[in-house]
């Protein structure tokens, strides 16, 4: 290696050099003399630019200066020729003295290459090892990392601080993990200390191991000839993962309940999974290679050809079809279709096709709808299904210029019987009647029941309403047998109502409210017959509803009063008491009669929240006129059937009896003959528990309903009221004059007093007195008086004694 030498003294100027010195620094041997200056020296390469560009003359004096410094230095200094020079320089002391300056420039020119392919080579390892996906760790034999790629920082959570501190031991490292829990549990010097132990005879190993973080390493090991141990860790949790989901998908296709068939872009079956083989009762090798649609039964008037393109554009498809089995069977499957396409040419691939047997569902369905569109009790149709029937009927109807007939059907006296009874009995009545009238229609003819003993018939496809009328003759006349229920004989009729599409309206709606008001109208007309719905029905209707619309506010709004009319001994001498009779005022409408709105009443149920009203105030009346100074005198009030049928009527009149503190002996209810012959037994024990409280009880309009003797011998009852109907002609029909003096007889029998009502004239009141009637009510005597005119009235006729 060529050196040169150099020596110059405390002036800079050069006292001793060698050949090296003029070679090295390719100095001309005549510019190279004893005691030639630095700076002359310095000039010559500078001279050459081999100190950069610049002025030569800065350069000098830069160098000079910083050569009067007489510092150590040590640089490396490359001439434009390529040449490479490490030039050194110390300060030359004599006896401590400072006497210059020595320096040594040696040519390093190739050991700078061999210095910079090492530097490329080991650059071009890292590189590599940099590149390479996983985590390297090298060791050399004194078990110093010597080498690492960062993926080992990425992959093992190593700080850089933990490498860049100088070369870091395997121990540290061992150190580092342990501390951090790395290797499980357990005291960590302990976990050190074996694992060294290991470490100290390397041998080859493989082995994976699940990091805290959740990340599996694939660690693979081998020791080194040089006694150094190469490691190299690979990241396997994708990998981990992605067998583990394929084994899923596998369990998941090998144990989905739902059929799974795999195809290719033509949709021919590849592989099916046991479900599927379930389903059908195909094995696989039996459809292997055989399009799907051999197993799929398409829509009606769809090809397999058009559902390939359909599928095949939009990429999936779901619905529902019938799955054919091995047997023949069809059975109604879900089905879900999806396209796989080719990751690379984004061709379809491959198909899936999901499919479940829905067969469960399907009859589950069915009974939900069943179950919705029919009624619990009778299994016949409900209101719901009769919207539907009508929906389908009436638009065919239009079409073919059909008639269809509605007809209402509502059972007379079934809520008597189902109060009475019990609900069980009425159950079992309901349940005979729906019987025997699907028992009298076609099998095109529909029968429904809407609820409570409300039930419709529709004759589609009718000529002539007269065709509507022989069905409800029919209906009649199936319902007019006894029915047995519950070891009961009940008697029960229909009262229907019929109206006719398209004649009396246009739409389902209109046609049934018309068949509806038609009922009504049926009930009015006595029960157990049938109407055709006519216009004037619907104006009476309506005047109905208007009515008691009205009454519903009449008792809040004060429009309701009581009047009275007296009541004398036959002979006409003295008064023996009152009738409390109930008025409307209406302030638009004025007097609404109480024939109007007494029936409606009945029927709205109205009649009980008046009825209790009437009570009230007709017991507060009289208690009021006794305070007053009159002499105390039954006061008879009305009572309803609806009202009677109340469980608790008793305790309602003891509790008005409490409230006006009227004695109960000045009390009489007036009850009809019908009322009472609803439910005879029944209305017995009310009528007993009324006398026993000191009532008196009286049958209204006896006369004009049907009357058992042997159920009437037990009534608890003081007075039968003669009706005016027969009062009125007493004096010229021989007929009413028999029933009344029958009547007058026949109580008298059994021991209870007769009053008769609507005396009008002086022979009446002669003929029924003269035949023994007892009292007597009308206008002949008093017209219905108010509350002040009946207590002057009164009170001048019966003062207090």
């Amino acid at each position: 290696m060529p050196q040169g030498i150099s020596v110059f003294d405390e002036h800079l100027r050069l006292r001793v050099w060698n050949a090296g010195f003029l070679e090295v620094l390719n100095l001309p041997a005549s510019a190279v003399y004893d005691g030639v200056h630095f700076s002359d020296l310095i000039r010559i390469p500078a001279t050459r630019g081999e100190y950069g560009p610049g002025k030569v003359e800065d350069h000098v004096s830069r160098i000079t200066a910083l050569a009067l410094e007489f510092k150590a230095h040590h640089v490396e200094r490359t001439q434009p020729s390529g040449r490479t020079h490490l030039i050194q320089g110390e300060p030359l002391f004599i006896d401590g003295q400072l006497s210059g300056f020595i320096t040594t420039y040696t040519d390093i020119t190739e050991q700078k290459k061999t210095e910079d392919a090492l530097r490329a080579q080991h650059d071009l390892l890292q590189t590599v090892i940099e590149s390479i996906p996983s985590a390297i760790s090298l060791f050399d034999r004194d078990k110093n990392l010597v080498l690492h790629n960062q993926e080992l920082l990425r992959l093992l959570d190593f700080p850089p601080s933990l490498i860049e501190a100088g070369p870091v031991t395997l121990e540290a490292i061992f150190r580092f993990n342990a501390e951090r829990g790395e290797y499980g549990p357990g005291e960590p010097e302990a976990i050190v200390a074996a694992m060294m132990v290991r470490a100290q005879s390397p041998a080859p190993h493989h082995f994976e191991r699940t990091r805290p973080n959740g990340k599996t390493l694939d660690i693979r090991g081998a020791p080194l000839a040089d006694g150094g141990f190469v490691t190299i860790y690979t990241d396997v949790s994708e990998r981990r993962a992605s067998a583990e989901r394929e084994q899923l998908a596998q369990k998941v296709y090998s144990h989905s309940p739902a059929g799974i068939i795999f195809t290719d872009e033509a949709h021919r079956i590849l592989s099916i999974n046991p479900a599927t083989t379930l389903m059908t009762g195909y094995e696989p090798f039996e459809l292997l290679g055989h399009t799907v649609f051999a197993l799929i039964k398409l829509a009606h008037g769809q090809s397999p050809e058009a559902f390939q393109e359909d599928v095949g554009l939009r990429g999936t498809w779901s619905g529902e079809l019938e799955v054919t089995t091995k047997h023949g069977e069809e059975i109604p499957a879900g089905l879900r279709v999806s396209r796989v396409d080719d990751p690379y040419t984004g061709e379809p691939a491959h198909y899936i096709w999901i499919l479940a047997d829905i067969t469960e569902r399907k009859q589950a369905e069915d009974r939900m709808r069943h179950i919705a569109q029919h009624d619990a009790l009778t299994g016949l149709p409900n209101r719901m299904a009769l919207a539907m029937r009508l929906a389908q009927l009436l638009p065919e109807a239009r079409r073919h210029h059909w008639r269809l007939a509605i007809m209402f059907i509502d059972l007379d006296r079934f809520k008597i019987i189902n109060d009475t009874l019990g609900h069980q009995v009425g159950d079992e009545l309901l349940r005979e009647v729906a019987c025997r009238l699907s028992s009298v229609i076609r099998e095109t003819d529909f029968v429904a029941r809407l609820g409570g003993d409300e039930f419709v018939i529709i004759l589609p496809g009718i000529v002539t309403p007269a065709d509507a009328a022989i069905v409800a003759g029919k209906v009649i006349a199936k319902l007019s047998t006894s029915i047995e229920a519950e070891g009961h004989e009940l008697h029960t009729s229909p009262s229907i109502g019929i109206s006719i599409f398209p004649d009396d309206g246009p739409d389902g709606q209109t046609v049934m409210k018309n068949a509806d008001v038609a009922m009504y109208h049926a009930k009015a007309a006595g029960r157990n017959n049938y109407q055709f719905f006519t216009a004037e029905m619907n104006r009476v209707t309506a005047d109905r509803l208007d009515i008691e619309h009205k009454l519903r506010h009449a008792i809040n709004r004060n429009e309701l009063a009581l009047c009275f009319q007296p009541q004398f001994l036959a002979d006409a001498s003295q008064p023996t008491g009152v009738e409390a009779l109930l008025r409307w005022h209406h302030p638009i409408n004025g007097m609404i009669t109480p024939d109007r709105f007494i029936p409606i009443a009945e029927e709205s149920g109205l009649i009980v929240e008046i009825g209790e009203w009437v009570l009230l105030n007709a017991c507060r009346e009289m208690k009021h006129w006794i305070d007053k100074g009159l002499k105390p005198i039954r006061i008879a009030v009305n009572v309803s059937a609806r009202q009677l049928r109340r469980r608790d009527f008793c305790e309602m009149v003891a509790g008005v009896l409490a409230e006006t503190d009227l004695p109960p002996t000045l009390l009489e209810l007036e009850l009809t003959e019908s009322s009472v012959m609803e439910n005879p037994e029944e209305a017995i024990e009310i009528l007993q528990r009324l006398g026993r409280m000191g009532i008196s009880l009286a049958i209204d309009d006896f006369g004009t309903g049907y009357s058992s003797l042997a159920y009437l011998k037990l009534f608890p009852i003081d007075h039968l009221k003669i009706d005016r109907s027969f009062v009125a002609d007493i004096e010229t029909d021989l007929n009413d004059r028999a029933i009344a003096f029958g009547t007058i007889a026949l109580a008298h029998s059994l021991g209870l007093n007769v009053i008769a009502e609507g005396v009008e004239t002086e022979d009446q009141l002669e003929l029924l007195r003269s035949n023994g009637c007892d009292e007597v009510q009308g206008f002949l005597l008093s017209k219905p008086l108010s509350s002040a005119a009946a207590f002057a009235f009164l009170h001048a006729r019966c003062p207090a004694g």
